[in-house]
């Protein structure tokens, strides 16, 4: 990870605590030797260290898990002597169907639990990390660097769309897990053709899982 990286993975995250006005937070993303840290703020692991995927991790990392929201818990993301929390939030870095990383937001204060709103956008968010994070993580990235420029003119939830294509779902069913309209999915759908430069959806399909998209 370069610096620049760094800068703006630091800057995402910044933004990210203040939609839900909350001071601490990590990003995480999964190597095969565990999680790593890629940006801090407060009292976290450094950027750089390694952590085990056990607890509320584990259950965040598998493949299509929702966000959890916790309350008045014990934190394995801070360090120091206190580690009991108001609030955590976990949002998986989502993509292509697989888990593959966390977006950790966490307040030591007692806080409302986050709108469904904010948490919709916090996922997105999660979805636009995991696309970043695997097109310049070498040993993760299945995508190449004009393939990611071309995806790159797809929106965060035509992203979602196209990720779910090769599983061969029908806009009902890509709406109701994405949980939106059935009429948006297909406007998604015409949109990524066009955007692409695809016939139909078939070859849609078979187009995302050449992009890596398939897992």
């Amino acid at each position: 990870m370069d610096g620049n990286q760094a800068t703006a993975l630091a800057i995402i995250l910044g933004k990210a605590l203040e939609l839900l006005s909350v001071e601490d937070g990590v990003l995480l993303f999964v190597k095969d030797d565990g999680l790593h840290v890629y940006a801090g703020q407060g009292p976290v692991p450094p950027v750089g260290a390694r952590l085990a995927v056990n607890g509320a991790l584990r259950t965040l990392l598998q493949d299509r898990q929702l966000p959890l929201v916790r309350q008045d818990v014990q934190s394995s993301l801070r360090i120091g002597r206190e580690k009991t929390v108001g609030l955590e939030v976990l949002i998986p870095l989502c993509f292509g169907g697989k888990n593959v990383g966390a977006l950790a937001l966490i307040s030591a204060r007692q806080v409302p639990s986050p709108h469904a709103d904010d948490l919709a956008t916090l996922q997105i968010l999660g979805t636009m990390l995991a696309m970043a994070l695997l097109v310049t993580s070498k040993p993760a990235a299945r995508i190449s660097g004009n393939k990611a420029a071309e995806l790159k003119t797809l929106t965060a939830r035509e992203l979602q769309v196209f990720s779910l294509m090769p599983r061969g779902l029908t806009n009902a069913a890509m709406a109701e897990q994405l949980g939106i309209a059935t009429g948006t999915v297909k406007i998604h759908v015409e949109r990524i053709l066009h955007k692409l430069d695809l016939r139909d959806r078939t070859q849609a399909a078979v187009c995302a899982a050449d992009y890596g998209l398939d897992a």
